[in-house]
């Protein structure tokens, strides 16, 4: 999807399809993230500043998440103010995923 997309698509499909892999890795990092300070504040044994470091880390991924997904929400308005045809189906994001982790097999 990738390749035929670079070789045969408008400037626009291409933007949409690179603000679609950005959510995708914000979501799978933000993901990771989560779950190692999940085990980290498990592992903390007491110990405030391990508790305060886990803490953080699960409060961060939960904020850039929220930031990557108001970013494409502030994209998507501007261009629709603006009048570019601009869309992102989510559809797209799911063939994005699926490639990828296709690839990685």
């Amino acid at each position: 999807m990738l390749g035929e997309l670079l070789q045969n698509g408008s400037v626009l499909e291409i933007v949409a399809t690179f603000v679609a892999l950005g959510l995708v890795i914000a979501a799978i990092l933000s993901l990771i993230y989560i779950i190692v300070g999940g085990i980290s504040f498990i592992l903390s044994a007491g110990n405030e500043e391990k508790i305060k470091k886990a803490v953080n880390t699960i409060r961060f991924s939960i904020i850039g998440l929220v930031v990557a997904f108001v970013a494409f929400f502030a994209v998507s308005f501007i261009a629709n103010l603006l009048g570019i045809p601009f869309e992102l189906s989510f559809s797209t994001i799911i063939d994005l995923m699926s490639e990828i982790f296709s690839a990685l097999q």
